[in-house]
């Protein structure tokens, strides 16, 4: 008995079943490797940043700004945040090492608002940068 059916039909069903998943993976490691780039410019940039200016207010203002550019750069806005922390007090003395610790939470994509408390949907990155401040700077 001779089988009939549609084999462009089949080839299209079994088509996209596969190859939704593989665009989702693909979405979803877009965003998270985003993510990954806004944290480690955040922190690598408010550090630099920090202990190039010249008093402590300045210094806070100019790396918050900083890390929000590195953050909106790459389309998260006002979602991430920065610490600081210096290794001595004063803050800018010659020679003191700051860390600053960038983080962020990534939403992943196209996932609904009824399975948000059952799945996991989010992504925590961090990243830390050490900065020195310069031993011979005018400070």
């Amino acid at each position: 008995m001779p089988e009939s059916g549609s084999a462009v039909l089949e080839f299209i069903v079994v088509g996209v079943l596969l190859t939704m998943p593989v665009f989702y993976l693909v979405i979803a490691l877009a965003r998270l490797q985003a993510g990954a780039y806004a944290v480690t410019a955040a922190a690598r940039e408010a550090g630099r940043t920090f202990v190039t200016a010249p008093d402590e207010r300045s210094a806070a203002v100019r790396a918050a700004a900083s890390a929000r550019m590195a953050f909106e750069d790459q389309g998260f806005g006002p979602a991430g945040g920065v610490r600081v922390t210096c290794g001595q007090s004063p803050c800018l003395a010659r020679g003191d090492r700051v860390e600053t610790v960038a983080d962020l939470s990534v939403e992943l994509p196209l996932i609904p608002d009824f399975l948000r408390h059952v799945v996991p949907s989010s992504v925590h990155l961090s990243a830390r940068h050490v900065a020195t401040v310069d031993r011979f700077g005018a400070k």
